[in-house]
């Protein structure tokens, strides 16, 4: 007799001659009976059964809080509830979730307080303040960009041996996104404990799926990753139950994802922000995917099968509409948000400026000794050490970090073997492995997407984008969510880690590889970007970058990688960030400058008396720069 395992193994999609053949796996069909041998395990099935009632009488009143705007925009799944019960109830305690935005009933079974949920869903970003004793990430409104984040998550399970996988969907308009195409790349080139489940629900807004893909199934997009693809009918919570089950033993066994593709239904529109996606198909359509209903299936099964009465129903309705009348109350009773929390999660710690702004907006104050900070700016002691120029300075910093803190990854485009284009990362991997310092596909925008599950899953991620100008493919997830992570969390997940790259002219480079995006990135509060004007600075704010708690971009001169050496103390330490260096002393001018600017600058102010400021830190800049040295003639005054 063959097990479910077996079976399962028999419907994944390997090549297209075989589609015409496979049919999506199933063990309940659509009027109830078994569609296969399968030992039922009826208290699994009562529990399922009950979580997918409860989620429906959610998705109802959540759809009702929107129209009478208690919440906002919402994201109704009725009908694809199947597909989320019973990818959860396959994953252990342990196990991650990394969830859309449509994933309301998979919160719920992964133990989300539903009150927290109506509480985000009406605008406060406590509601994602996610519990400590659930292992699941806020949930992502940018299609398909979550998937980055779970392979890099799960690549940290791998490395630190937690034993845990990680469950990440997306719909099948997710599969179109370049976020998709690489972070399964990365997963599968990798070898990472990872599910994705595509979600099949036949249209992304109203684009049904022949105007998505060519492709006759989502599932068959496993092959060209070299990673296992499964097709599952997704309104039989039983077979979606199996075949995650079977995808997370292969995960935590094998340290291989999987890709299963669930053909389910939704049966209202795509968010009540709008109406037309669902008005304008076609009724009988409707009407003969609500006889494959997932609820309605597994009922009759439970029903005819003996195992309930029709009484058990009826009582199984009413204790899911009284929880979700506890649960409004529960999100009634919540205080107003407070609006100066925007200015308290974007960094660890709140910067002067974020201060002054509290003040400005809202008269809160946060005290501040600025003759403490100014004499603080002023201390920049100088120790001796060997001569290095600014490439060998930055190596010795990053062999110093990973020898003092196993947590440390790096990673990138040929930072491994090669030692990076610029010889950087050179003799990392030789010392400290290839799961701590890796290769990674050609993909900026996966690089700075699995930054995010790196951090979250408990490692300090130094990544290496090769050059300035191929850093926008990476700037959705950067700008998206490298910097929002804390805020959208309320400070649960604080993504920290450094990204580096080369920037600037003056090497005779082509287009894009002397361009200077500093702006960009400055303009984006959440991360802070640092740029070294010399070897000492260079090695002092790289540790102090790693050690940081926020995201750094930190950005490296190209031109002063090969600069006349200067001594570096061999010794690890630090430059405080946002803390600038008085190059000249002046009365007539204050010039401000970075990077490699700050030597044309020198020059050109040999003949007048001006101060000459090297920034380092260009966000959150330092504001009391400018005037330390006139406090510090004043007594701090």
């Amino acid at each position: 007799m063959q097990t479910v395992t077996e079976k399962i193994s028999k419907i994944r999609i390997l090549k297209e001659s075989e589609l015409g053949e496979i049919a999506p796996f199933q063990i309940i069909d659509e009027k109830g009976k078994l569609a296969q041998e399968y030992n039922v395990d009826v208290a699994l099935g009562k529990n399922m059964y009950e979580t997918m009632v409860f989620t429906r009488v959610f998705d109802e009143k959540a759809i009702n809080l929107s129209t009478l705007r208690e919440v906002g925009v919402y994201a109704p799944h009725s009908g694809q509830e199947a597909t989320q019960v019973g990818s959860v109830f396959a994953l252990g305690k342990e196990d991650w979730l990394v969830p859309m935005y449509r994933d309301n009933a998979a919160m719920i079974a992964k133990g989300i307080p539903v009150d927290m949920i109506l509480q985000h869903l009406s605008g406060d970003e406590f509601g994602m303040q996610i519990p400590e004793n659930v292992h699941m990430l806020p949930f992502s409104i940018s299609v398909g960009t979550q998937i980055p984040h779970a392979a890099g998550l799960a690549y940290a399970q791998k490395i630190r041996k937690t034993d845990a996988i990680v469950y990440v969907s997306t719909g099948e308009g997710g599969t179109s996104k370049a976020d998709f195409h690489e972070g399964l790349n990365f997963a599968a080139a990798e070898g990472v404990p990872l599910i994705l489940g595509v979600q099949n629900n036949e249209y992304a807004i109203s684009t049904p799926n022949g105007k998505e893909t060519a492709s006759r199934t989502f599932a068959q997009k496993a092959v060209a990753y070299g990673v296992e693809g499964i097709l599952v009918d997704g309104n039989d919570v039983f077979a979606v139950y199996e075949a995650t089950k079977y995808a997370a033993q292969r995960a935590r066994l094998l340290s291989k994802p999987t890709l299963i593709e669930f053909v389910t239904y939704r049966y209202r529109m795509h968010t009540t922000a709008e109406l037309v996606s669902a008005k304008k198909r076609k009724q009988e359509e409707v009407d003969a995917w609500k006889l494959k209903d997932p609820i309605i299936r597994l009922e009759r099964y439970l029903v005819e099968n003996g195992i309930v009465e029709d009484s058990y129903k009826q009582n199984v309705l009413a204790k899911a509409q009284e929880r979700m009348r506890e649960s409004v109350a529960l999100f009634r009773a919540k205080s107003t948000p407070d609006p100066s929390n925007m200015f308290r999660y974007m960094y660890s710690e709140m910067t002067p400026r974020l201060r002054e702004q509290l003040r400005e907006a809202f008269g809160k104050k946060e005290e501040q000794n600025i003759s403490a900070v100014a004499s603080e700016l002023l201390d920049l002691s100088r120790r001796s050490g060997p001569k290095l120029n600014m490439r060998n300075s930055l190596n010795s910093a990053l062999h110093q970090i990973m020898q003092h803190d196993e947590r440390v990854v790096m990673y990138g485009e040929d930072v491994g073997f090669n030692g990076g284009v610029f010889q950087v990362t050179k003799g990392l991997q030789e010392r400290f492995g290839d799961e701590r310092v890796f290769d990674t596909p050609l993909a900026e925008l996966s690089l700075a997407g699995v930054f995010v599950g790196l951090s979250i899953g408990g490692l300090i991620p130094i990544a290496e984008i090769q050059f300035d100008g191929f850093t926008p493919p990476a700037f959705d997830q950067i700008i998206t969510h490298v910097s929002r992570m804390r805020n959208r969390s309320r400070g649960r997940y604080g993504i920290r880690g450094v990204i580096r790259f080369p920037f600037g002219g003056g090497v005779s480079g082509l287009e894009h590889h002397s361009d200077s995006p500093e702006v960009y990135f400055a303009a984006t509060p959440g991360i802070k970007v640092v740029a070294p004007s010399n070897p000492y600075d260079a090695k002092g704010l790289l540790i102090a970058s790693v050690k940081d708690g926020n995201p750094v971009i930190f950005m490296e001169p190209k031109k002063l990688y090969d600069t006349p050496k200067v001594e570096v103390p061999e010794e690890e330490f630090e430059i405080p960030l946002r803390k600038a260096n008085i190059m000249k002393e002046g009365n007539d001018v204050t010039i401000v400058t970075y990077g490699y600017m700050v030597y044309p600058l020198l020059e050109a102010s040999s003949n007048y008396s001006a101060d000459v400021i090297d920034l380092r830190t260009l966000s959150p800049i330092d504001a009391w720069r400018p005037f330390a040295s006139r406090l510090k003639k004043q007594g701090g005054s």
